[in-house]
């Protein structure tokens, strides 16, 4: 592999697993509007940083691919949306000073018509799982590779094997709001409050799912979520903080506009623990989950 190579995903997976605030997220922008009856709503894809938009999803300074883009309906039944093509990006116009990219956030328009099935409407988008194995040749050079390391060959010492997958969520409500039901990510943030009709100060509750079982702080770890808006604590990089106890967290909204709630957790693959199916594949599987909504 060349150096130059070895760099550009070596970056990658430092945005990727980073703990920091500086890490980056995947998350679903869904804006409604109710100017004419039915109403619709306006649904992108974001990724980096900061609300609602921050970077193209195939930027050179990081790129993530999202496999699944999909909407479904009260009774689950699932619905395609537009998804971005994943190519790393090259700027289509170069000035002395800037570099022009055309962007595809997968912006499209959700029109709802005038007898759509009541209930909450869930968006969801899943990256594509990704194999990083970092190791040593037999010739005793450092390699990576984006395969899982019983794929790969020559191996002479295995420095680092995981896999990483990223899950995003925002919710739709037409008519009544009711509980939503989980949809099996890998992780997954699922509300527990109405998040249609949703004021400042109110108490935000949620459910966190690790592989459909509730998320708990151990030995080895601390699990917490995070909330920040882009009218509260992201223009001065801070977030607000909760840990997970028994699979839940709250937190209460402290302004209107758009918030995200994340949580990203790290496990260990084991030969008989809940990812064994990855035994021999990866030694650590790294996960980050969001959900977005909107507060008045």
């Amino acid at each position: 592999m060349k150096k130059k190579s070895l760099s550009v995903i070596t970056g990658l997976l430092l945005i990727a697993f980073s703990s920091s605030v500086q890490a980056h997220s995947v998350w679903i922008n869904s804006f409604e509007s109710h100017a004419h009856k039915p109403p619709h709503t306006m649904v992108s894809l974001g990724w980096g940083h900061a609300l609602p938009m921050d970077d193209i999803l195939t930027s050179p300074n990081g790129r993530i691919a999202i496999e699944r883009f999909e909407l479904l309906d009260p009774v689950l039944k699932k619905t395609d949306l537009l998804k971005p093509e994943f190519k790393l990006s090259k700027s289509d116009l170069s000035t002395d000073n800037f570099d022009l990219f055309a962007a595809d956030l997968a912006v499209q328009k959700v029109a709802l018509k005038k007898d759509s099935a009541q209930g909450v409407y869930q968006f969801s988008a899943v990256s594509k799982p990704t194999f990083y194995t970092q190791y040593i040749d037999n010739k005793g050079k450092t390699r990576l590779k984006l395969k899982p390391k019983n794929e790969v060959k020559n191996i002479k010492k295995v420095l680092m094997c995981v896999k990483y997958q990223a899950f995003a969520k925002a919710y739709l409500t037409v008519g009544k709001w009711t509980n939503p039901k989980p949809l099996g990510h890998g992780l997954e943030i699922i509300s527990r409050t109405d998040l249609s009709d949703l004021h400042v100060g109110d108490l935000v509750e949620v459910d966190v799912l690790f592989y459909g079982k509730p998320l708990n702080a151990t030995a080895k770890s601390i699990e917490y979520i995070t909330a920040h808006s882009s009218s509260f604590g992201q223009s001065d990089g801070f977030k607000l903080f909760c840990h997970i106890a028994e699979g839940k967290a709250q937190f209460r909204v402290q302004s209107a506009g758009q918030w995200m709630i994340s949580v990203n957790h790290k496990d260990d693959v084991t030969a008989d623990g809940p990812l064994k199916d990855l035994y021999g594949k990866a030694d650590q599987v790294y996960h980050g989950a969001s959900l977005t909504f909107n507060v008045k």
